[in-house]
């Protein structure tokens, strides 16, 4: 029986999986050591119950960088500490493998009970020493829409593009298996995989050397390396081509844990209602596990205890909802960039002042939608294009990285321009340029991306299906007319179903009566004059043989119109009108 390792690696305290195979490892243990105290709980746990990155020869001060792969290059390098194993994988404190052939899905565990989880895995030592033992490799391949445009629609292409560039200038005959890659759907994802002790050398050797000479090429102080997910992908995809090699492919579980999504949303006097259906869309889609705080961003002295009191009320409702108000000395559309300087201990903030719907649970978005490479992710102020390289945002919905925003003095910067009378989104583009990201478009529709605008017929989906593809995404966002003014509208039965539970105490929304009417009385022409397009005929039949036109017709017209059609062909016949075809 082989000597099997699989390195879990951790961060923090978590639920511990350990056992001759499983081997937690805690990463970035050098850093931790100097960021805390050694009587810190936390750090005492993560040295009473595993091994480090940070012993022998090691890059553990690296891993704000490196990521997991501090792990792996300290494995490398220390080989022996682990017992020199026939086999070596990596998970992680939330990722593992599940122990199934062949499928290519990711278990997202909700209700995670430490007590099943191993059997729901279908973990056990012999279970896996039954799928490794004889095999080169084991890994875990995922799905996604085309695995090069996936990686530039969450993260920056021209760190791919490099790495790639380094990788081939090294390894020229990867080019034909990369290409390929990257055309296709397929690929590995978090770094999980499980290598024979050859391979492993092999791979480590040849990744650190590409993401060394990476380093050399670029600053990479306030990156991360996403790219290693692509190059290692790149990497068994290679593997893979080896017909002399034997591999098997498993999918992964991810465990969710409760998340605090801090969400801040601009209210005045003019907008109560609105930003109260906002809140009721955010806590009726969520499903209750994570917990939301909620930012109320008001000019100072603008906003009274009665109103405030009203907002309390969702905390009454929803347990798992915080309202905090931020009194706010500058005006609304300068919100964005003030808000890491308001928000201190906030690291990731959700900032929202477009007229919205969230139609999902916001953890998801929340944990996917990544501003590690940016100062900014949102909402492009124009079409969506995840390769134009200079992006411009609306102010609708916003990922700020405040921890960014504040190293670098954004208000500071901002404050100036604010004086010359620039516009806060202009501003927000300026400074961030080069540092802005697009939300991925699986996240957010945007009534502007599709032809309705204030007409209700005339696609060619059916309305049903395009509301359907919007359930789908988290967000829905009405960027042309307001869902309260164009009721009629395609996605505005969102807006109304979500209405309905909007604390009474709010009232409604402001209207303009003669805003309404007109566009009514615009909609019932459309109506009136619409005219659906024929169905297409198909004459395809006219060439089939007789016994073939007997089927086509019998599918679409029933026995009995089949049998008075079949009696006149055969009259046609007899008389000699028509010949039989058998082409």
């Amino acid at each position: 029986m082989s000597n099997i390792k699989l390195l879990i690696c951790y961060h923090k305290p978590a639920t511990l999986f350990k056992d001759e195979i499983m081997t937690p490892i805690h990463v970035g243990r050098a850093n931790a050591k100097k960021r805390m105290s050694p009587d810190n709980k936390n750090l005492q746990w993560l040295m009473d119950n595993m091994i480090g990155d940070d012993t022998g020869e090691n890059i553990s001060e690296q891993n704000g960088t490196y990521n997991e792969l501090t792990s792996l290059y300290w494995a490398w390098k220390n080989y022996d500490e682990l017992g020199n194993p026939d086999y070596i994988g990596l998970m992680h404190y939330r990722r593992h493998f599940v122990w199934r052939e062949n499928e290519h899905i990711v278990y997202n565990i909700e209700n995670f009970n430490e007590e099943t989880y191993l059997q729901e895995i279908n973990y056990s030592p012999e279970k896996v020493h039954e799928m490794v033992d004889g095999c080169d490799f084991v890994a875990h391949i995922g799905k996604v829409i085309n695995v090069y445009k996936h990686y530039v629609e969450n993260h920056r292409k021209e760190d791919l593009d490099l790495a790639v560039e380094i990788m081939l200038e090294k390894h020229p005959e990867y080019k034909q298996v990369t290409e390929e890659y990257f055309a296709g759907d397929y690929s590995n994802f978090c770094n999980m995989f499980i290598f024979s002790r050859e391979i492993f050398f092999q791979y480590c050797e040849w990744i650190f050397d590409i993401l060394q000479e990476f380093e050399k090429r670029t600053d990479v102080s306030e990156k991360r390396f996403f790219i290693s997910e692509r190059l290692t992908g790149i990497f068994i995809a290679n593997l893979m081509k080896n017909k002399s090699l034997k591999y098997k492919t498993i999918p992964i579980s991810f465990i969710e844990d409760p998340v605090n999504i801090p969400v801040a949303l601009p209210v005045n006097t003019e907008n109560i209602y609105q930003t109260a259906h906002a809140l009721t869309s955010i806590l009726q889609a969520a499903k209750g596990y994570n917990t939301f705080q909620f930012y109320l961003l008001y000019r100072k002295g603008r906003l009274d205890e009665t109103v405030k009191n009203k907002f309390r009320m969702f905390e009454e409702q929803y347990s798992f909802c915080r309202i905090e108000f931020v009194e706010m000395d500058i005006d609304e559309e300068y919100y964005p960039l003030f808000l890491s300087e308001k928000l201190p201990k906030v690291n990731k903030c959700i900032y929202a002042a477009g007229n919205f719907v969230v139609l999902q649970d916001l953890g998801e978005f929340f944990r996917i939608c990544s501003t590690d490479d940016y100062y900014v992710v949102g909402t492009p102020s124009g079409k969506y294009d995840a390769f134009i390289e200079e992006k411009k945002l609306s102010p609708d919905i916003l990922t700020l990285n405040c921890a960014r925003l504040r190293k670098h003095n954004l208000w500071e910067n901002a404050k100036v321009q604010a004086a010359q009378g620039k516009t806060g989104t202009e501003i927000l583009n300026q400074l961030c340029e080069g540092q802005i990201g697009y939300i991925p478009w699986y996240f957010v529709t945007r009534e502007s991306d599709y032809p309705y605008k204030d007409k209700i017929l005339g696609d060619s989906k059916s309305r049903g299906q395009v509301q359907e593809e919007a359930t789908w995404r988290a967000w829905l966002l009405y960027d042309e007319i307001a869902p309260w003014i164009n009721s009629q509208g395609v996605y505005s039965i969102f807006w109304w179903d979500n209405a309905v539970h909007v604390p009474s105490a709010f009232g409604f929304v402001k209207v303009d009566p003669e805003k309404i009417e007109a566009l009514y009385a615009k909609q019932q022409i459309e109506i009136n004059t619409y005219t659906p397009a024929p169905p297409a005929v198909n004459e395809e039949w006219r060439s089939y043989s007789l016994p073939g036109k007997l089927r086509f017709f019998y599918q679409h017209n029933g026995l009995r119109k089949t049998i008075t059609y079949s009696c006149k062909k055969a009259i046609k016949v007899l008389i000699g009108k028509e010949k039989i075809s058998h082409a």
